[in-house]
């Protein structure tokens, strides 16, 4: 039988229809894999075998009888451990919520899954309350990089970017607070969007944080967003549906005035192995006639202080909620930094918001010319698996090319662009907010175009896979 784990979403939807394989086969050849990789990737957090397999069954029924759901329809896919989904687990990636009873309500996107016909698995791992940017975690353990196991898959979305990269599930569902779909592409080789705020729904609504969708192509991450990005009107901040579906259009850069962001001003500096990543990137837009501009710093000063201030409060919050016999299973990384949240007042957290606010003024301001912008995903090519970062003391301070297009509400997908040291590099393409579609398209167009053919991670061609 054909590797089905190599295959696209589009081929799996012909094999579907002609009946040469199903649903039920494409879960079972998943779940082979997990065996045999999971054990050293440690990307699943959690396997729920019974409901994937009536899931697939369903499914194969109505492949059978020529009337799926959706493009989704069939297809194994995971969702975050963040993520609430029937009868599964929440535990927020730390051991302190091991405790906490299975979910009893869909959030939004596994719904959408659900009603799209897509075969849940099971969730992924994360580290501690999402707040790092590493794959770490006092409940899971390290999860460990399908290129080189000895290196860091980013967070904190890990496990889903470890299993991709892997070969488990034509797509997943991450999240996004600081680059936590990005990180874990940019890291792992994949391909993420964090869309823009409201256009994929999720719970607790927030103008900070979104889910989106993550796959090995950019077209199988494109049919998971078509589904993701319904409505849901338990989201306050849910935007109404798309008025049109501009996807599979051909799209060129031409006439594009495309930035390129390789320095923020304060914070990391970039290697120059990874701008150099960029650049290549850069160079082939400009080959496609676009109009390709250094973007200037956007920051004199330091703006990530208040931005990490901000960060502790939310892990501190969490912390704070959880029984007090409980607070020492937090993993150290965390609750130590979030501790500094503490000694904060009202007003200091006011203060930071509001500064907070005015980066994000200027960060926009920076790129207000541009119809798109390529960055950076992270500004070094990786760091070890047991690290929570590149600073120890912040575990998200190495977020900044990634961070500030949440708080400016804009789009932003990772591709990989290029290796170092036998490992992904991954950029950025980001555009004005609510062009999400024309986002993914100049990625596809990118991806396309990539000067090389994405070769398999050593983990997966162990397990015996290919691509």
């Amino acid at each position: 039988m054909t590797d089905l784990l190599s295959q696209s979403a589009a081929q799996l939807r012909a094999l579907f229809r002609t009946g040469a394989a199903g649903p039920v086969d494409l879960l079972e050849a998943t779940l082979e894999r997990i065996a045999a990789v999971n054990p050293t990737i440690n990307a699943i957090a959690y396997l729920d075998e019974d409901r994937a397999r009536a899931a697939a069954q369903a499914a194969a029924r109505r492949w059978s009888a020529g009337a799926p759901l959706s493009d989704m329809d069939g297809m194994a896919v995971t969702v975050k451990d963040s993520i609430n989904c029937v009868g599964m687990p929440w535990r927020h990636g730390s051991a302190a919520h091991a405790d906490l009873p299975d979910a009893t309500v869909d959030s939004p996107p596994a719904a959408r899954l659900k009603e799209a016909g897509a075969v849940i698995v099971g969730k992924t791992t994360m580290p501690d309350f999402g707040m790092m940017a590493a794959g770490v975690s006092s409940l899971y353990g390290i999860v460990r990089n399908p290129w080189d196991p000895e290196r860091n898959t980013g967070g904190s979305s890990a496990g889903a970017g470890a299993a991709l990269a892997a070969g488990i599930g034509v797509a997943a569902v991450g999240t996004d607070i600081a680059g936590s779909v990005r990180l874990p592409a940019g890291h792992c080789g994949v391909v993420a969007l964090k869309p823009t705020q409201g256009r994929i729904p999720h719970l607790p609504a927030s103008t900070m944080r979104s889910a989106g969708p993550m796959a090995r192509t950019v077209s199988d991450a494109i049919d998971m967003y078509r589904v993701l990005s319904l409505p849901d009107a338990r989201d306050a901040w849910s935007l109404a549906p798309e008025s049109d579906d501009r996807m599979d259009r051909p799209l060129t850069p031409r006439g594009m005035r495309i930035g390129i962001l390789t320095d923020l001003g304060p914070g990391f500096a970039l290697h120059p192995r990874v701008e150099a990543v960029v650049r290549s990137a850069a160079a082939v837009l400009a080959d496609g006639g676009a109009e390709v501009t250094d973007v200037p710093a956007p920051f004199d000063d330091d703006p990530y202080p208040a931005l990490d201030r901000v960060f502790q409060v939310r892990g501190r919050a969490e912390w704070e909620g959880i029984a007090p016999d409980r607070r020492h299973l937090v993993i150290p990384a965390v609750a130590d930094w979030a501790a500094g949240a503490a000694e904060l007042s009202a007003t200091d957290y006011a203060r930071d918001l509001a500064a907070v606010d005015v980066s994000q003024a200027r960060f926009a301001a920076a790129l207000a010319g541009f119809d798109m912008v390529v960055a950076p995903v992270i500004p070094t090519p990786g760091f070890a698996a047991d690290e929570v970062g590149l600073d120890p003391s912040r575990p998200l301070a190495h977020c900044g090319y990634t961070a500030w297009f949440n708080q400016t509400a804009q789009p932003a997908s990772s591709l990989c662009f290029g290796f170092v040291d036998g490992c992904p590099v991954g950029i950025q393409i980001a555009g004005r907010r609510c062009a999400d579609q024309e986002v993914l398209r100049l990625t596809r167009w990118l991806e396309e175009r990539r000067p090389f053919p994405m070769p398999t991670p050593p983990v997966t061609l162990a397990a015996g896979g290919t691509r």
